[in-house]
């Protein structure tokens, strides 16, 4: 199981640089009290143009401590003083996240599909059962999936299913396979009636 921090990023207008420069550096303190640290850019669907920083542990007590101990470093609170005087846009989360199905791997994917789906508590094993199936076809375009869920966040009923790429060209020829692949169409039917697909979007790494 990984536990993955998520904080979302919206950049005012032409602030987008600085809004840039300020997630690097936090990610950066981050990284120095222990979370393997990412950063993606929105490219397609909800929140295009958002960015994503997200902090990956082994578990929770990894999670809280690394938490303690960054939100205390002095970089990271000259950051929030910078944002004080001149903020570059919005910032959400973090919210919790647990994996429940194809952990992140340590070598973060430069492309990724993000696909959420508000399920019933009482769903949830019948949608994970599918996990197997579903990552079997992607083997065959050579990419792999993860399943996370809320700990915590708004919604608790959602979960979020990644569907990882090399690359924009391997995105595209694997969704060209995808589409017509009726074992995947089948798929995503029994998905739709046991939840309901609330939000996709494509994201690249930084």
């Amino acid at each position: 199981m990984k536990i993955v921090s998520v904080r979302q990023m919206s950049p005012s207008a032409g602030k987008e640089a600085l809004m840039e420069e300020r997630i690097r550096r936090a990610s950066g303190v981050m990284a120095r009290y222990g979370a393997a640290s990412r950063i993606f850019k929105i490219l397609g669907g909800e929140s295009a143009g958002d960015y994503l920083l997200m902090n990956l542990y082994n578990s929770f007590s990894e999670a809280s401590t690394s938490f303690q101990k960054y939100s205390t470093d002095p970089e990271l609170a000259k950051l929030f003083m910078e944002r004080a005087l001149n903020p570059a846009g919005d910032i959400t989360g973090p919210d919790l996240f647990r994996s429940v199905y194809g952990e992140p791997p340590e070598k973060p994917s430069p492309i990724l599909i993000g696909r959420g789906y508000q399920v019933p508590r009482g769903k949830v094993p019948d949608m994970l059962s599918m996990a197997p199936e579903l990552e079997a076809l992607f083997k065959k375009v050579d990419s792999s999936i993860g399943i996370v869920m809320p700990v915590i966040a708004a919604d608790h009923e959602m979960m979020y299913i990644t569907y990882r790429f090399t690359s924009m060209d391997h995105l595209g020829s694997a969704l060209d396979t995808m589409v017509e692949n009726q074992d995947f169409q089948n798929l995503i039917t029994k998905a739709n009636e046991l939840g309901t697909l609330k939000m996709s979007r494509m994201m690249s790494l930084m």
